[in-house]
């Protein structure tokens, strides 16, 4: 995947047009899927029980969640007695034609991690990935909308989505926004789209428009990547130590108190939080929470860490000097002699912050490696290699 696909593909309009606004469908978003997500992976994913529980595996059959304990086993593992997901029960519930979700699948390989990376650049908010494995002709979710923006890409079989015309007003993570089915049918109004998404295809869907999917072919395995992006309401958790140490919200209300009263504790109420959020140092708080909401996304790279060798932090506080012919290591008053044969290649390291084998030996290609491996032993023996 190329560095910059998605600020490429989206498109120069993306955002004055589409971004919060309206839905954006983009076919043949994603090349080279395959080795990213497919049915093969699923299974080996799936495979591995010990990771999965009742929070990041989940079943759905026709519009209705399944109870966990219909579909899990107490096993007993390294962290003890466990329920984990049962393979012949959830293989007999998809054969019903249930759904698998998978929560967080991003972080289950590098590709996904890539995507997810991706996505968290283009938009600078908060990406997690969600699986969806569906059976032909059953439906998991009904009209529903999510509280964050969504960019479903496409890996396996085929999916119908449909889209309606209206749109939840900025929808949270609150129990004011978790509505019944009849309410959401109600509530999603008319069809004004249907599209069906191929592998490689993305479909991006805003906060709150209404929408839903069906699989026309068995196995079919979408990722909805969800974006979340920093809120006003975020704001309040960095402020609260500020409202605590402020001595007038800490103060009590006296239990008499009147109207007039009460009418002077709000206007008080008000100047304070005033005095609190029009500071330049929320100004820096605010600043910094926007610009760090992406979460962090790093991978390993163990196989770089093989391949350099071994590495080595060098004290700073250790100085090297020469006198005439003469090498010295000086540390405040100690002064320690260093062996000519040692002396190019001690100047060498404490000129460096750190240091590998691959570097060392590399530089030092016609030094004898009997050489280099007895001064590195006499430097990590007084503590200046660590």
């Amino acid at each position: 995947m190329n560095k910059d696909i998605f600020k490429e593909k989206m498109g120069s309009d993306f955002f004055n047009t589409y971004f919060g606004k309206k839905f954006l469908y983009k076919p043949n978003f994603v090349n080279d899927i395959e080795n990213t997500m497919n049915i093969t992976i699923l299974e080996n994913l799936l495979s591995k029980t010990n990771i999965w529980n009742n929070k990041n595996f989940l079943m759905m059959l026709d519009q209705k969640k399944l109870n966990y304990i219909d579909y899990s086993s107490l096993d007993l593992d390294i962290t003890g007695n466990n329920y984990r997901p049962n393979i012949d029960k959830v293989q007999r519930l998809v054969s019903k034609g249930a759904s698998i979700i998978l929560n967080d699948i991003e972080k289950q390989n590098s590709g996904l991690l890539k995507i997810a990376s991706e996505l968290q650049k283009l938009t600078n908010g908060r990406c997690q990935g969600n699986l969806y494995f569906s059976m032909a002709s059953h439906k998991a979710f009904g009209p529903h909308f999510d509280m964050h923006d969504v960019f479903a890409i496409h890996f396996e079989g085929e999916k119908i989505w449909n889209i309606y015309e209206n749109t939840e007003k900025d929808p949270v993570n609150h129990s004011i926004f978790n509505l019944s089915i009849e309410e959401r049918t109600r509530k999603a109004g008319n069809l004004v789209e249907q599209i069906t998404l191929k592998p490689g295809d993305l479909l991006y869907i805003p906060r709150g428009q209404f929408h839903d999917a069906l699989a026309s072919k068995n196995g079919a395995i979408h990722i909805a990547f969800g974006l979340t992006y920093f809120k006003p309401v975020d704001l309040m958790s960095s402020l609260w130590e500020k409202f605590i140490l402020n001595d007038f919200m800490r103060s009590d209300v006296k239990k008499d108190s009147n109207k007039e009263d009460l009418k002077t504790l709000l206007t008080k109420f008000s100047k304070e939080m005033n005095s609190i959020l029009n500071s330049e140092e929320t100004l820096a708080v605010l600043t910094n929470n926007i610009k760090n909401w992406p979460y962090e996304i790093k991978e390993y790279s163990i196989k770089d860490i093989v391949f350099n060798g071994i590495k080595y932090d060098v004290d700073q506080s250790v100085k090297f000097e020469k006198k005439g012919e003469k090498s010295y290591l000086k540390n405040g008053n100690n002064i320690v002699e260093v062996p000519y044969k040692f002396s190019k290649l001690t100047k060498y390291i404490l000129e460096t912050k750190s240091i590998n084998n691959k570097a060392l030996f590399k530089t030092f290609e016609n030094t004898p490696t009997e050489i280099i491996e007895e001064c590195i032993e006499s430097l990590k023996k007084m503590r200046i290699l660590h």
